[in-house]
């Protein structure tokens, strides 16, 4: 977690919601894309946040920027191979959330006075962190996670039981990061993809 200032929790506070925002709506437009009209009738197909946002997984991901949004119902019936299609288009959209801001920095800094300056660069590099995190976890296949439609891919017939695993799986996952192996686990990959998008 380290030393997390007011402003930097604000501005993870921020960064979350903006994701929640861009990864609930990618996933909702690709299913539907894809033939499933599910989370448009489920009023998943928004902008808004709190269409999206999942309590225990937002306040993990402002904490410790490991979480998850609420999980999307998608109907295994538009095709095994669309569901990795939809967590891959997803994840994306989530990364260019973190590149288009590093990519527009440079022009708005310089309208910006001093302070507000300082704290933009710093909400830029917030962001790029939280969603390089969010998005590594949540390609993992576990339940709860967008990657559960990976395994609900394979494993087609059994999308209810892997739904029913979703409360155990988000108790199991907070274990872990709140404990720090999530972040041991996954430090080294999320520091290389970081400087893949980043520095690449």
């Amino acid at each position: 977690m380290g030393d997390l200032t007011v402003q930097h929790v604000v501005l993870r506070i921020v960064a979350v919601l903006l994701i929640a925002s861009v990864h609930g709506c990618a996933l909702a437009s690709l299913a539907g894309a894809m033939g499933d009209a599910g989370p448009r009738h489920d009023d998943r197909l928004s902008l808004s946040p709190w269409r999206h946002a999942d309590p225990l997984g937002s306040v993990l991901l402002v904490l410790f920027t490991f979480g998850w949004i609420r999980p999307i119902a998608i109907d295994p019936g538009i095709g095994r191979l669309r569901l990795p299609v939809i967590v891959i288009g997803a994840s994306c959209a989530t990364l260019a959330l973190a590149v288009l801001p590093r990519l527009l920095r440079p022009f708005v800094l310089n309208l910006l006075p001093d302070t507000a300056a300082a704290t933009f660069f710093v909400f830029v590099e917030t962001l790029g962190q939280v969603c390089v995190s969010f998005t590594l976890l949540n390609l993992l296949p576990i339940p709860i996670l967008t990657g559960q439609h990976l395994l609900v891919a394979l494993f087609p017939n059994r999308g209810d039981a892997i739904a029913r695993l979703q409360p155990y799986a988000a108790a199991v996952l907070g274990v872990l990061i709140v404990t720090g192996l999530a972040e041991r686990l996954l430090g080294p990959a999320e520091a290389a993809i970081a400087s893949v998008i980043f520095d690449g």
